[in-house]
């Protein structure tokens, strides 16, 4: 049975951090998904006709490029989990700089995959909100 030792306030303390990190990833996944499950099942093609419809289609193309980086960011916020498991298991010694440096790089692209998450689906929802108005002219 693995040994589980008090590791410092500062590896908690990036602990949970990753977690938060890994749960907002999960939610960008979820959403993601979502978002490009209209737009090829049904909702952005029947757009299609619409004016406004070739800027929905490129930030639904950025959407793809995003889903990607998402996948990458978890793969490093799951490798610094990974790593601070092997730390409270005493498989490997706490280094305190080097998970310092981790903390912060991971916590620099979590930075940027967010805005760039938020970006594109402003961006996204402002497009179809444009259509929704277009829609209603045609109707009116």
């Amino acid at each position: 049975m693995e040994t589980i030792k008090e590791i410092s306030d500062r590896s908690a303390e990036y602990y949970v951090i990753a977690k938060r990190w890994k749960s907002d990833l999960e939610f960008y996944k979820i959403e993601c998904a979502f978002l490009n499950n209209l737009k090829q099942d049904y909702y952005f093609t029947r757009l299609k006709d619409y004016q406004n419809t070739e800027e929905l289609q490129k930030n639904a193309n950025k959407l793809q490029k995003l889903q990607a980086d998402i996948l990458s960011a978890e793969i490093s916020v799951d490798a610094q989990l990974h790593q601070l498991k092997e730390v409270a298991e005493n498989k490997i010694e706490e280094n305190s700089q080097n998970l310092a440096l981790t903390n912060a790089r991971v916590g620099h692209l979590m930075i940027s995959l967010t805005h760039k998450y938020q970006e594109i689906k402003k961006q996204i929802f402002a497009n179809v909100e444009i259509v929704f108005r277009e829609l209603e002219l045609a109707a009116g």
